[in-house]
């Protein structure tokens, strides 16, 4: 399944251009086993339905990637904020996404979801 089959229905976002930091592994399936090597360029999306994921597309075949791990890998992710943060965030009314906007707690921009969305606080 690649990208174009899947937008619809997970309701991706417009493309962010991104580049990975590290090498990253895919071995779960062994018919699309890979290893994206660091410095690669990818275009990520977003999805309405599955805030947690951000997805790619890498030689035909769909990858995903959970955000909660995403800034470790790829650039254009911010780190994952504290507790306390996220707290603070949920009684001012205005957080960050992961890509760093401010927003409001259950909004989005560009399609990147705001942390408490995307680590399923609410």
């Amino acid at each position: 399944m690649n990208i174009n089959d899947i937008k619809t229905t997970h309701k991706l976002s417009v493309g962010k251009q991104v580049k990975t930091k590290k090498d990253l592994t895919y071995s779960k399936n062994p018919e699309t086993a890979c290893v994206i090597p660091a410095g690669t360029a990818l275009t990520i999306h977003f999805s309405e339905v599955n805030y947690g994921r951000v997805y790619f597309d890498y030689n035909g075949h769909l990858r995903s990637l959970n955000l909660s791990f995403a800034f470790d890998n790829i650039t254009g992710i911010n780190k994952r904020p504290s507790l306390r943060t996220l707290e603070k965030w949920s009684m001012d009314g205005v957080a960050k996404t992961v890509t760093g906007e401010r927003t409001e707690p259950d909004g989005t921009v560009n399609g990147a979801p705001s942390w408490l969305l995307a680590l399923g606080v609410i």
